[in-house]
């Protein structure tokens, strides 16, 4: 009997991490967005699920390639839960996401978005101190 009520507290644990309800609009615990721009993630930041708050937990942003950074949005679709697809489209929406990036001599990166919006997505060489 206590075998049986460990498996059903091992599985009930386990469905609440599976399950989201309607208005929910976090990252799966398991899935943890990946930004490629530090703008990616103040954005990501300041939208907040109405039932709990902060999406994800914060991490350290790390470097991604130039070629990872143009496919990702290809592979996102395949390899991500539904619920991380709606996690991150409440971020960054289609009509305006992905964006095109416009890279300068001097090194600054700037993210343009569809409706014509620029965003810094990464500062000058001399502007990193």
């Amino acid at each position: 009997m206590r075998s049986l009520l460990r498996r059903l507290e091992r599985l009930e644990r386990e469905m609440k991490d599976l399950w989201y309800s309607p208005n929910c609009i976090c990252f799966p615990k398991k899935e943890q967005p990946l930004f490629a721009w530090e703008i990616e993630f103040e954005i990501a930041m300041a939208v907040k699920c109405p039932q709990h708050g902060d999406r994800f937990k914060p991490q350290l942003l790390v470097y991604m390639a130039k070629w990872y950074r143009e496919k990702r949005f290809t592979v996102f679709w395949s390899r991500h839960s539904e619920q991380y697809r709606k996690a991150w489209l409440a971020s960054f929406p289609e009509d305006q996401w992905p964006a095109e990036t416009e890279e300068h001599a001097d090194g600054t990166t700037y993210l343009i978005l569809r409706d014509g919006s620029r965003l810094l997505g990464m500062p000058s060489f001399q502007d990193r101190s």
